[in-house]
């Protein structure tokens, strides 16, 4: 018998598991010190959104700010027909909503954790915390599927580089100067929805932005079209008699117009056209991010220094998957599919080192 630790009870650490399980020849022992799959519960809102639909590996890796190029290969080995159809065999059926974002049927996160667990036919899970590599020295691979900072150390113990973890996928604060935006008013623009809080900004476009922008220093400035110039022309045209406020109010919520309109009960009539064009952006001075929104983690361990099926180049029994590594993705269940995926590519790696 092979021994297999895998050091993490999270989605990506038990979608190894139940990967490696169908091997006879092996004892797979997972190391968790809280409750498996305990972070599968709050994703999707309750409901887990497991995954989203794409054409194409190219099209579904776009979706990742960091690690787009190193999913290539991870998705060729297991792109999201794969996952579908193995939840599929152990009893969780899926549907696509007209987002393109995939959920179980029973709309069920815990409903997704009971039946993931219950196929965990052949895996020990050990409630027990690992500090140090040497612990686990009788294994003949470990599998570190945690991005805690207690994976980050394990990985750092066998030699590894980490990528400073930042978080990403959250909120904004913004600087005391800006103005005093209205609280809870949710603002539609042509690249998302933007969400207004006591002292910064979130919602779907704020979580996107904030990923893609992880690594980059505070403060920042970022800028996202408000108006359409053309729209608003010629509604100030066609209600010369209106205040400029009223007209500007049909396009974004009065709140937000009455706290960015210098000349909020001006004529449209004796309205510039500088005036017009200055609210076809709204810029925002950001100084931070929160913890409010779906945070995950943007760093981890360095992707050089891991094989195409997560296998470490400097420690060959060492394997990888999920959020440990310097992958991290947009909302929508492309998380979820990075452990998904990295998981299966990390146990197709053990069977390959081993047999």
């Amino acid at each position: 018998m092979k021994k297999i630790a895998i050091v993490g009870g999270g989605p990506a650490g038990i979608y190894c598991a139940l990967q490696l399980q169908a091997c006879n020849n092996l004892e797979i022992h997972i190391f968790e010190k809280n409750t498996p799959l305990n972070t599968l519960l709050p994703t999707g809102g309750g409901r887990c959104n497991l995954t989203h639909f794409a054409q194409d590996i190219k099209e579904l890796a776009s979706n990742y700010p960091r690690g787009e190029k190193f999913l290539y290969s991870v998705f060729s080995n297991h792109f999201i027909c794969d996952t579908l159809d193995f939840f599929k065999k152990i009893g969780i059926k899926t549907y696509m909503q007209n987002d393109l974002r995939y959920f179980p049927i029973s709309n069920s996160a815990k409903d997704m954790r009971i039946k993931m667990l219950a196929a965990l036919a052949k895996a020990r899970i050990i409630k027990k915390k690992i500090k140090r590599l040497d612990e686990l020295k009788d294994y003949n691979t470990i599998v570190l599927a945690t991005g805690s900072k207690g994976g980050y150390n394990l990985a750092c113990e066998a030699g590894h580089t980490i990528i400073k973890p930042k978080p990403a996928l959250c909120g904004l604060k913004l600087s005391e100067n800006s103005p005093k935006y209205p609280q809870g008013v949710v603002l539609k623009t042509e690249q998302g929805e933007i969400l207004f809080t006591k002292d910064g900004i979130s919602g779907p476009l704020i979580y996107k932005i904030s990923s893609i922008n992880a690594r980059k220093d505070f403060p920042y400035e970022i800028e996202i079209p408000l108006i359409n110039h053309e729209k608003l022309f010629e509604a100030v045209k066609e209600s010369p008699k209106k205040s400029f406020g009223n007209v500007v109010s049909g396009f974004i919520p009065k709140s937000l117009a009455q706290v960015i309109l210098k000349n909020y009960g001006k004529k449209c009539a004796n309205i510039s056209k500088t005036e017009i064009l200055e609210l076809v952006k709204i810029t925002f001075n950001v100084v931070s991010t929160d913890n409010k929104g779906e945070i995950v983690t943007s760093g981890g361990v360095d992707l050089k220094e891991i094989t195409n099926l997560c296998q470490s180049k400097i420690n060959p029994k060492l394997f990888f998957c999920g959020e440990i590594m310097d992958i991290d993705g947009f909302c929508g269940g492309y998380n979820l599919q990075n452990c998904w995926s990295s998981a299966y590519c990390a146990a197709k790696g053990i069977r390959t080192y081993l047999f």
